[in-house]
C-alpha cells in the first residue's frame, strides 16, 4: 500500500506547479511519512453540490492551487460542452481567505486559455456579490473561490450555474467526472487577458431598492465577523439612507486568521460576544452578524435588559411576516411562493399558504430554492436567507441584514418588539419551536450505519412520544428527490436524521408544534416537549 501511496504523491509533485505544495510533498516522501500522505492523497477532493471544501494543504485530497487548476478544467468542459458554438461566459469572484486571491487568478488562467470569456470581480467581496454578478451579466456560470464560514484553515470552490443559483444534480456529476479525467495540473495552460469588472455598485443600487427608510432611523450594532461584509452592508446601508451601523472594532477589517473567534461562525456558542456586549453598550436597538463571506446573517435583539439571539427559524419567521406586512403597508400585492427547506420549521410555507401565496418545502440547500419558479423569499435554519430571488437566487446576509434594518425601523416606529412579533404568529399559528443536535462517530460509514437501522428498524416510540409516521428520505418524500436521511413524524413533532456526506457526523433536526392559542402557555408547553423529545432522540441515537 505505502509503495502505491508512494508513486501516487511522488507524480502528483511532478506535476504540481506550485513550488511550495511540490517541495512539501517531496519532503513527506524523502522522510517517509507514510501517516501524513496517506491524509494528503486519501483520493481526490470530492467535487459536489457545494463545489469543493477541505483545509488548505499539499496533495490531491486538499485545497490547493492543483486541484484549483484541475477542478477549473473540467468546469470550462462542461460549459464547452453545453454552450456549442458559443464562447461561455464565467465570472469569478473571492473572499479574504488565505489563497483566496490567487486560486481566483488560477480560475481565470485556465478559463481564459481555454477560449472562454472570464470575468473576474474585484478581491475579497462577498459571496452575494458574485451570485449576484451571474444574472447581472447573463453569464453561464460563476465560481466564487469562500470558504464561507468555516476554520480559518479552509478554503473552498463555490459554483454557480446560469441562474445564479448553486449547482444541483446532475450538473455536480457531470463537472466531477470530468475533473477526474482532466490533465495533470502543469499540463493545464493558464493566460492572462480576462476582463476585471466592479458591479458593486449596481449590486449596492439593487440591495437599497429593496427597502426604504420611511419609518425612520436605529441604531444597528453589526459585525462582518473578520470577514468581508462590513463594507458592502456600509455602502447599502448609505444607498438605502440609513444611518451608519455602529461596528465591532476588533472585527471589521478582513482577517483570514478570525483573530477573536475560535469559530468563525455566528451560530457557534460564543461567536457572537462581542456584538452583543457592543449592542449592550450603545443600547442599540437590533444587532446583526454577517459570516465571513457575507452570505448568512444572524440577529440579536433587546430582551429584558439582555440580548437573545434569535434561532435561524425565528429570524425566518420575522422576515416573512415583514415581506407580507410591507406588501399591506404598500398596497403592493405580493405573487409567488414563501420556502423552506425540510430541515427547517414548517412554520413559513403555513404562513404564506394563509396570506393568499404558495408556501413548499425544498431540500436542504438554498440551491435548491434557486431553481424555483415564483419564488418571494427562501430560507433555511442554518441562518441562510434569499430574500431577493430575482436578482440574487441564493443566501444573501447584506439583503438579509438590510430587510432586517427595516423592518426594525418599522417597529420602533410602531413602538412594539420583535418578541411581540413573534408572539402574534404564534397566536395565530401555534408555537413551532425547532431544535438541532448533532452526533460525532468514528467514521462516515458508522453514521450512516445508524441511519440504515433507523430506516430499517424504526421505533415505535422515541421516550415518551409515539411514532405515527415514518419517511425513508432516500425513496424522496413529499414529492422532493431522494436524499440521505429519515424524517420521524410524531403527534406535535418532527425528527429528522441525516449523515453527513463528508464529515463523521449525523445531524438531528427536531420541531415541536401546538396548536394556536396563548403564546405564552404553549410556548412552555412546546419547550419541555422539545426538551424530552432531544433526550429521548440523544439516547436513541447514542445507543443504536
Amino acid at each position: 500500500m505505502s509503495k502505491e501511496l508512494i508513486a501516487v504523491a511522488q507524480n502528483w509533485a511532478h506535476h504540481d506547479p506550485d513550488l511550495k505544495t511540490k517541495k512539501q510533498v517531496e519532503e513527506l516522501i524523502t522522510n517517509n511519512d507514510i501517516e501524513k500522505l496517506s491524509e494528503l492523497f486519501a483520493g481526490d477532493l470530492e467535487f459536489g453540490t457545494a463545489g469543493l471544501r477541505a483545509e488548505i494543504d499539499a496533495g490531491q485530497s486538499r485545497m490547493n492551487r492543483a486541484v484549483v487548476i484541475r477542478a477549473t478544467y473540467g468546469l470550462c468542459q462542461y460549459l464547452i460542452s453545453k454552450n456549442p458554438g458559443k464562447k461561455p461566459k464565467l465570472i469569478v469572484g473571492n473572499d479574504a481567505r488565505h489563497m483566496s486571491d490567487q486560486f481566483a487568478q488560477d480560475v481565470c488562467g485556465v478559463a481564459t486559455a481555454l477560449g472562454l470569456e472570464v470575468f473576474k470581480l474585484p478581491s475579497k467581496l462577498p459571496t452575494p456579490v458574485l451570485a449576484f454578478g451571474v444574472r447581472h451579466l447573463g453569464a453561464d456560470a460563476g465560481v466564487m473561490i469562500t470558504a464561507s464560514h468555516n476554520p480559518p484553515r479552509d478554503n473552498g470552490y463555490k459554483v454557480y450555474d446560469h441562474l445564479g443559483a448553486g449547482i444541483i444534480p446532475p450538473m455536480d456529476k457531470e463537472i466531477a467526472q470530468l475533473i477526474k479525467s482532466a490533465p495533470m495540473a502543469d499540463e493545464i495552460k493558464l493566460a492572462s487577458g480576462w476582463n476585471e469588472i466592479d458591479i458593486t455598485t449596481q449590486y449596492h443600487q439593487r440591495a437599497a431598492q429593496l427597502v426604504n427608510n420611511n419609518y425612520g432611523q436605529i441604531k444597528v450594532a453589526f459585525t462582518p465577523m473578520h470577514g468581508v461584509g462590513q463594507e458592502t452592508f456600509d455602502a447599502c446601508m448609505n444607498e438605502a439612507g440609513f444611518n451608519p451601523s455602529i461596528n465591532v472594532a476588533e472585527q471589521t477589517k478582513p482577517d483570514p486568521n478570525f483573530p477573536t473567534v475560535s469559530f468563525p461562525n455566528p451560530e457557534e456558542p460564543g461567536a457572537m460576544d462581542l456584538l452583543l456586549a457592543l449592542a449592550k453598550k450603545i443600547d442599540a436597538d437590533v444587532a446583526i452578524a454577517n459570516d465571513p463571506d457575507a452570505d448568512r446573517c444572524a440577529v440579536a435583539i433587546p430582551e429584558k435588559g439582555n440580548w437573545k439571539v434569535l434561532s435561524g427559524d425565528e429570524s425566518g419567521f420575522l422576515i416573512a411576516w415583514w415581506l407580507i406586512q410591507k406588501s399591506k403597508l404598500t398596497n403592493v400585492s405580493l405573487k409567488g411562493q414563501m420556502v423552506a427547506s425540510i430541515v427547517s420549521s414548517s412554520l413559513v410555507p403555513k404562513m404564506a399558504k394563509a396570506n393568499g401565496l404558495k408556501g413548499a418545502t425544498t431540500l436542504t440547500g438554498v440551491k435548491w430554492m434557486g431553481h424555483l419558479d415564483e419564488l418571494i423569499f427562501g430560507y433555511e435554519e442554518a441562518i441562510g436567507y434569499c430574500t431577493d430571488p430575482e436578482f440574487v437566487r441564493d443566501k444573501d446576509g447584506v439583503t438579509a441584514a438590510l430587510r432586517i434594518v427595516e423592518m426594525f425601523s418599522y417597529l420602533k416606529r410602531d413602538n412594539t418588539s420583535a418578541e411581540e412579533i413573534l408572539n402574534g404568529i404564534y397566536k395565530e399559528f401555534g408555537v413551532h419551536l425547532t431544535k438541532q443536535l448533532s452526533f460525532r462517530f468514528d467514521s462516515v460509514a458508522k453514521a450512516k450505519e445508524i441511519t440504515s437501522k433507523l430506516i430499517s428498524n424504526s421505533p415505535a416510540k422515541i421516550g415518551e412520544f409515539s411514532v405515527e409516521k415514518v419517511d425513508d428520505m432516500n425513496q424522496g418524500i413529499d414529492g422532493l428527490p431522494p436524499s440521505s436521511g429519515i424524517r420521524l413524524l410524531t403527534k406535535n413533532g418532527r425528527i429528522i436524521v441525516r449523515p453527513s456526506g463528508t464529515e463523521p457526523k449525523l445531524k438531528c433536526y427536531l420541531e415541536v408544534t401546538t396548536l394556536p392559542g396563548n403564546p405564552q402557555e404553549n410556548r412552555a408547553i412546546a419547550k419541555k416537549e422539545l426538551d424530552s423529545l432531544a433526550e429521548s432522540v440523544h439516547q436513541l441515537l447514542t445507543t443504536i
